[in-house]
């Protein structure tokens, strides 16, 4: 029996599997992600089969992110400094190409000035087979873009030059035509002609951006805002213990020799430690250099009180485990392990536009 699937009913997927296999029909993957370009995707609800994806672990996950499709171009006969251009929202179409929302960007609004924003452009994606020479986008699921990408980017610098990015994306687009050249992590997406289900590989169909596991965690932490100055008021001094007997110039060492989960378990541990202040800066630049893809934990004050830190650091000393993708078992957080492993293709396409960057910079002088 045919796996179903979540977005559509068992007729509209053997349709859709009819359509694919029309000649010369193919399928073109997010350059970002690696991941389809389509929320219908085989579901076996017995899990047994090893070419679907078992209902029991994506029961609960939207798959609509994998709908959503924005692309980078550049309009060679734009007279602006950055020729490049961002579509509006879009979809696959099919045979390689995209039909994008036109959108406000003046790069692309002069290349059509015909369209209204919300009307489409029907743009090819990698390469024209036909025509090597032609003007391509590159395709990416809009939350891969806009929050991850980005976020990765900013992490250098608030300026983007989006031209120097779509040259990025073309250094990497050195053999293929339906993804880039980079390393994806695991597990590894397929890049054949159709999308394949694999049993195990759910993770690649998980939002990694709505994580309700993580946001169950993170609410663990905000229920004790407010509540700090209190405790610390009552608990002042703070009682003594064995750091008692460091200056605090010893104490601030151990922080800085400490990953951030461990500097929290010490804070929770011990009244002493917790009223040692921590800078901004030190604990800032643990959290960039240990789990710069969870960004949501610098928002939350997690020194607000020694219960906070404690659950903090429950969060922090179990994160590589549970965002580590494994075909072992599934112990793990599946939109977690997605995130993770879509940023490191992020800080692969960070380090090619850094250096095009770089390179740019050394020609204008």
């Amino acid at each position: 029996m045919r796996g179903f699937s979540l977005a559509n009913s068992i007729d509209d997927q053997d349709s859709h599997f009819k359509h694919q296999l029309r000649m010369g029909e193919w399928d073109i993957y997010c350059a970002i992600c690696g991941a389809p370009f389509s929320s219908r995707v085989d579901i076996d609800p017995e899990g047994t089969e090893g070419n679907r994806y078992r209902y029991e672990i994506l029961k609960n996950s939207s798959l609509k992110w994998l709908d959503e499709v924005r692309a980078l171009g550049i309009n060679a006969d734009s007279p602006a400094t950055d020729k490049s251009y961002l579509t509006g929202l879009g979809r696959y179409s099919g045979m390689g190409c995209i039909d994008a929302a036109t959108g406000n960007d003046p790069n692309l609004v002069m290349e059509r000035p015909d369209l209204e924003p919300q009307e489409e452009i029907n743009l090819v994606a990698y390469q024209d087979y036909n025509d090597e020479e032609a003007p391509h986008v590159f395709p990416f699921h809009s939350i891969c873009y806009e929050e991850i990408l980005l976020r990765c980017l900013w992490k250098v610098s608030r300026q983007l030059q989006r031209e120097v990015l779509f040259k990025a994306f073309e250094a990497f687009h050195d053999e293929g035509y339906v993804r880039l050249n980079v390393d994806y992590g695991a597990p590894d997406p397929p890049e054949e002609q159709y999308w394949e289900a694999t049993k195990g590989e759910e993770v690649l169909m998980v939002n990694p951006v709505k994580i309700p596991e993580l946001d169950a965690q993170l609410s663990q932490i905000a229920k004790f805002r407010g509540k700090g100055n209190e405790s610390m008021a009552k608990a002042w001094p703070p009682r003594q213990d064995i750091f008692s007997r460091l200056p605090i110039e010893l104490r601030l060492e151990i922080f800085r020799a400490l990953p951030a989960g461990s500097i929290l378990s010490v804070k929770a541990a011990s009244a002493v430690m917790h009223a040692t202040p921590l800078t901004a800066r030190l604990w800032r630049q643990k959290l960039e250099c240990e789990v710069p893809w969870l960004w949501e934990i610098a928002d939350y004050n997690v020194f607000q009180s020694q219960a906070a830190e404690s659950r903090a650091s429950e969060l922090l000393l179990n994160i590589d485990h549970k965002s580590r993708y494994t075909s072992e078992n599934d112990d793990y957080v599946f939109g977690l392990a997605n995130r993770r492993r879509i940023w490191g293709v992020c800080e692969q396409i960070r380090s090619k536009y850094l250096e095009l960057l770089e390179g740019a910079s050394v020609l204008d002088r």
